[in-house]
């Protein structure tokens, strides 16, 4: 998953492509690479530093990829947006796991398709210790610093403002700063609250003594803050796939979910291993912090697992919250756009 921080292409159309297996050559090679390969390539968009990335990581590392016929390459997540969208559009790109914050992307015409959530919430509403902020109706008539405008963390806290009463267009201000400068402008005063992502959320509470008032990940199914609208045991992030692929090559998108799935359920048994296989591989940029103690911890608040029936129970969730809270059109059919934005395959067909 890339940092929630930034916004995928909310403002434009994505088209996400396919890389085509067995690119012509009738070398030897290339005939041992499609024997091992039965689906050919996969090129996936997963090097950012993210912690819970960890699928793209471990479906690499731990052979899940090639188990099912896909030759993975592991390429940077281009930090600039147009990028980005340009190496989907272009078939450079062919999946990659990401948030809820995808749904108004694909309402505007997005061609790629949810697949199963893949972990549980990572992002949190923080206030400075001494916050005279206590609950989410304080909130009102404040300013929430965030990572982006139309970024998971605006929309996480967007869902429990309305479930307040506070409408979260109007209702307090938001100012984009940096992930890693949020904890310290709400220190500085320049911000009342901050919704950020794990790890910054997990450093800022641990060192700095910040106070959660929103966290998503709700795993215990917290009466509190199921009343904030955080569903009990929803999936924050979600494996997506191009629409073109499912359409013209299921095996293969299949293929992908298969490797996705397998790594997500091997995380969840392994996470101080899968800590271990991210610093130390470089995916993860070692710190004091981050190191494999706090890095363990975080995958195992995640609770690691690709479900394709709660995924799709989850996102239908988020595609309600989300209507209520103007981030989709008014006229939005939940129904019509769920169909959009997931794919539920048969796993037992190839």
């Amino acid at each position: 998953m890339r940092k929630k921080g930034i916004v995928f292409g909310l403002l434009s159309f994505i088209a996400l492509g396919t890389v085509l297996a067995g690119c012509g050559s009738s070398s030897a090679s290339s005939k041992g690479t499609s024997k091992t390969y039965k689906y050919g390539e996969v090129t996936i968009p997963a090097k950012d530093g993210s912690i819970c990335n960890a699928p793209n990581y471990i479906a690499y590392e731990k052979g899940f990829f090639k188990k099912n016929g896909l030759k993975a390459k592991l390429v940077a997540n281009p930090r600039d947006i147009s990028d980005l969208e340009a190496g989907f559009a272009s078939g450079k790109y062919d999946a990659q796991n990401g948030d809820f914050q995808y749904l108004p992307a694909i309402q505007n015409g997005a061609q790629i398709k949810a697949v199963g959530g893949i972990h549980q919430g990572c992002i949190k509403l923080l206030v400075p210790k001494n916050s005279s902020i206590k609950r989410v109706k304080d909130l009102k008539g404040k300013t929430i610093g965030i990572p982006a405008q139309g970024s998971t963390p605006q929309y996480v806290t967007s869902i429990a403002l309305q479930h307040a009463g506070i409408d979260p267009k109007t209702g307090v201000t938001w100012k984009v700063y940096s992930t890693d400068l949020l904890a310290k402008a709400a220190e500085k005063g320049q911000v009342d609250a901050i919704g950020t992502v794990d790890p910054y959320a997990y450093q800022a509470q641990q060192e700095s003594g910040f106070k959660t008032i929103i966290d998503n990940n709700n795993n215990s199914g917290n009466a509190k803050m199921a009343a904030m609208g955080m569903k009990s045991k929803g999936a924050c992030c979600y494996l997506y796939v191009s629409s073109k692929l499912v359409k013209e090559n299921p095996a293969k998108a299949k293929a992908i979910v298969r490797s996705y799935k397998q790594a997500a359920a091997w995380i969840n048994k392994h996470p101080e291993e899968t800590a271990k296989i991210e610093l130390n591989k470089g995916y993860v940029s070692k710190t004091k912090f981050i190191n494999v103690k706090n890095v363990t911890q975080i995958l195992k608040d995640e609770h690691f697992e690709l479900n394709l029936k709660t995924g799709k129970e989850d996102l239908s969730y988020y595609t309600k919250q989300l209507k209520q809270a103007g981030y989709l059109k008014k006229n939005t059919n939940n129904k019509q756009l769920l169909k959009q934005a997931y794919w539920y395959p048969d796993l037992s067909k190839n």
